[in-house]
């Protein structure tokens, strides 16, 4: 009789723990998690010179991108931003280059993403990946990714970089086809 007390009183306590770590990922999931980006396109979509970019919704992020596009807003490069969960629909052959900037979250980059790249690795040249997290260095293996913070005080010097490296990826396909 006690020992059947005994594993249910174990029973009890797991189920109320099983319940506590659900309530919290939950909560994290709602105080952490990114808001979803509105599609975008800026300029015509038959322009010579295509670039993504697969962002999320967070004041960093979106400071990045109005940079990134203010930059651009003269040329006649067409811009396509989009949310990361849609990089699964993206054929990355459609693009000169492809900006991801997206969060860490729950210790790895969203499935999206890493999806996204593994399926692109033998275009790589092509990608200029940002990863934020809390400590600012968590960043895709393999890629040659940024990595920081989400503090918007320093989205214009991650936009500078995310620029300078858009800029040299065009340059580069551009002496690749006068070849």
């Amino acid at each position: 009789m006690i020992f059947k007390l005994k594993i249910r009183n174990i029973i009890f306590i797991l189920t109320i723990i099983i319940l506590v770590i659900m309530a919290l990922g939950f909560w994290y999931k709602q105080r952490y998690s990114m808001e979803e980006v509105a599609k975008e396109q800026l300029h015509s979509k038959n322009s010579e010179t295509n670039i993504l970019i697969a962002t999320q919704g967070s004041d960093f992020k979106r400071a990045i991108v109005t940079n990134i596009k203010n930059h651009f807003k003269l040329d006649t490069v067409f811009l396509n931003i989009i949310d990361v969960k849609d990089l699964p629909n993206i054929e990355i052959n459609e693009y000169k280059a492809v900006v991801i900037i997206h969060t860490w979250e729950y210790g790895s980059p969203p499935v999206s993403v890493t999806n996204f790249i593994s399926k692109n690795l033998d275009a790589k040249e092509k990608l200029i990946v940002l990863a934020t997290s809390g400590k600012g260095t968590n960043k895709i293996e393999g890629i040659d990714a940024l990595s920081g913070e989400s503090i918007v005080e320093n989205a214009s010097d991650y936009s500078d970089e995310i620029i300078a490296r858009l800029v040299k990826i065009l340059e580069s396909t551009k002496l690749k086809q006068s070849l």
